[in-house]
């Protein structure tokens, strides 16, 4: 399925809860802190880019323990899967510097794996959207660190540092937006949402015990030809509801008839 038809869409609304505490640096030394934590209008926040990347990261690496040969991890050549274009140099760069003309005469050629069709590569472009997890009633932290010689292991005069925490028990709301999904696409956000379920480590400074977050629930709103609601009635109606139970045992399925030997993508 590509980008030229809208065929279906499903939005899921998460909550988030911190386990530990979270970094998420800005990069940028502060008058206030040595590693002051990401802010947005001047509220810390904690990314899409971030959760989505460790989304993949993980599935990634599921899906090499069960389903091995069948997905590729981006920019690993040896574990390019034999259908997936993006995961191999030689013929991503076939495309990647294809002029327009030559583009169109190879464009049947563009397979990709189920992982670089759900979460994107450098050919295509993801199906799946994170965005930005915004915090309630955020309380921010500081903490102290300091520089270890390797020699002693001790700490080193004059190498303290800080850095912002945001404390463990904030709550945060996100959205996880599915477009044009396939079976192997509800599999692979099958797997991811038990993952987060489980627990996910985000940010930085993840070996002090930091950035461990759970999702705690989440709704569906969607539409979907296959499931008879339609685009047409979105546009009528707006989105259809379906209740958690029931929108992963879709999942579910689509994750058991993924898991059958002679399915490919």
């Amino acid at each position: 399925m590509s980008f030229l038809e809208l065929k279906n869409r499903y939005v899921l609304h998460g909550r988030l809860h911190g386990e530990e505490g979270l970094h998420i640096g800005s990069g940028v030394p502060s008058t206030k802190s040595d590693a002051p934590f990401l802010r947005q209008g001047g509220q810390p926040f904690l990314p899409g880019s971030s959760l989505r990347g460790v989304l993949r990261s993980t599935v990634e690496r599921m899906a090499q323990t069960l389903f091995p040969g069948r997905c590729c991890i981006l920019f690993d050549e040896q574990s390019a899967a034999a259908n997936c274009v993006a995961g191999t140099k030689k013929e991503r760069e076939r495309f990647e510097q294809a002029t327009a003309e030559e583009f169109d005469k190879i464009r049947s050629e563009l397979k990709v794996c189920a992982i670089c069709g759900l979460f994107g590569s450098t050919l295509t472009a993801s199906k799946l959207k994170v965005s930005d997890a915004l915090p309630a009633a955020p309380v921010v932290a500081k903490r102290d660190g300091v520089g270890i010689d390797r020699d002693t292991e001790t700490a080193r005069d004059k190498l303290k540092f800080d850095y912002e925490v945001l404390e463990r028990g904030c709550d945060f709301k996100f959205s996880i937006q599915l477009e044009n999904g396939e079976y192997s696409d509800f599999a692979l956000l099958y797997m991811a949402i038990k993952e987060m379920e489980h627990g996910v480590e985000v940010g930085g400074r993840r070996a002090r015990g930091l950035g461990r977050v759970m999702l705690t629930g989440y709704d569906v709103e969607y539409f979907d030809l296959n499931r008879k609601y339609t685009l047409l009635d979105f546009l009528d109606k707006g989105f259809a509801k379906v209740d958690k139970g029931q929108f992963e045992g879709w999942l579910k399925e689509s994750f058991d008839e993924w898991r059958k030997p002679s399915k490919s993508s």
